[in-house]
């Protein structure tokens, strides 16, 4: 298991947890707005979280990347899925976005598979 990929999980979260004491209105906001994203409709959870990880790669956020491969696993995406998702977002974000893919991507498929 990567540790890298599980201590950027861990870090966001226990972030988020104490931002909320300092700013509870934003957290607050922030979790009412991701939670109306992610709840199921039309599309999956599953489908959801692969757009996701695509969006996640293309603004090469690592900590937004990490946890949207591991929900998508729990959501029962496979990794040939989750790296397709990903590859798209090498066709708008570019040799960064291919960084991104080459190592997080990879990384946390590693650690939360």
């Amino acid at each position: 298991m990567s540790g890298d990929s599980v201590d950027l999980v861990n870090d966001l979260q226990a972030g988020i947890g104490n931002l909320q004491s300092e700013s509870p209105e934003l957290v607050a906001a922030f979790v009412q707005m991701d939670q109306a994203a992610y709840v199921e409709g039309e599309l999956e959870r599953k489908y959801k979280e692969l757009i996701g990880i695509g969006i996640a790669v293309a603004v090469r956020c690592e900590y937004c990347i990490n946890i949207h491969v591991k929900n998508a696993l729990s959501e029962g995406a496979s990794r040939e899925e989750i790296l397709e998702a990903a590859a798209v977002a090498v066709a708008f974000g570019g040799s960064p976005a291919m960084a991104y893919v080459a190592t997080t991507v990879l990384k946390a498929l590693e650690a939360f598979e």
